[in-house]
């Protein structure tokens, strides 16, 4: 019996693409229809190092958020209500707002960050002036002399004094500011001075405040705001001998 054969081009036009024999090989026939066409891009390196940044900035805030939490609860606040309860004649006030926000901290945090690209997030944290923030309030006749041995019992405390800020001679502002750092951790808290009735015009202008800083108030505006924190702050009493504390 004679067998016909194939030709030569016969097997050439039955036989599979090496394309698909590649894709059945890897997949299966069945699965041929399911195969992609294209890979997915592949990010540049700066796609990835931007990710890889924006990552490393999160992770840093969230870290360094958590670190300020521990430093005020475990060393800034107990050493503060020992100083309290050193004098009965004045006391700790607005306390339940010692910690800034963390969306304010992140938004300074991230500032640093971005001005200065060689911190590093735990140095950012610390450059923070008001992370931590207090507020003694005294007598008016007691002020003087309380806000000078607060300050020495500050001192004994550890915390070492950073700066002194006093605005007894302002016309929009009136107190004592002061910063100071922590011995071991270093970071930076803020310590305010105030009467009764200086902490009470700050916390009546705080909105008119945070207006005039806001970069996208009109400048018509700002004027009304200033002469607003004027007046408020022209009704304040003078401690005796307030404008002499350095």
């Amino acid at each position: 019996m004679v067998v016909d054969h194939p030709t030569t081009g016969d097997i050439a036009a039955d036989a599979p693409e090496p394309r698909d024999d590649l894709r059945r090989g890897r997949f299966g026939a069945d699965e041929l229809a399911e195969v992609p066409p294209d890979l997915p891009d592949i990010p540049s390196p700066e796609d990835y190092r931007a990710a890889v940044d924006a990552e490393y900035r999160k992770h840093a805030i969230e870290t360094g958020c958590a670190r300020v939490r521990e430093i005020e609860h475990n060393e800034i606040t107990p050493a503060l209500r020992r100083i309290e309860s050193a004098d009965p004649t004045r006391h700790l006030v607005g306390l339940e707002n010692r910690l800034k926000s963390e969306a304010r901290l992140t938004e300074k945090v991230e500032n640093w960050l971005k001005a200065d690209a060689a911190l590093t997030g735990e140095e950012a944290f610390g450059l923070v002036k008001d992370a931590v923030r207090y507020t003694l309030q005294y007598p008016d006749d007691q002020y003087t002399v309380g806000v000078r041995a607060d300050c020495e019992r500050l001192r004994d405390e550890g915390f070492e004094p950073v700066d002194l800020k006093n605005t007894w001679d302002n016309d929009e502002y009136k107190g004592v500011n002061t910063r100071w750092r922590t011995p071991e951790s270093g970071q930076l808290f803020e310590v305010q001075f105030h009467t009764e009735a200086s902490f009470e015009a700050k916390q009546e202008t705080h909105a008119a405040y945070e207006r005039i800083r806001d970069p996208a108030t009109p400048h018509s505006e700002i004027t009304g705001l200033r002469d607003y924190q004027r007046d408020i702050c022209g009704r304040i009493p003078i401690p005796p001998d307030a404008r002499e504390i350095r």
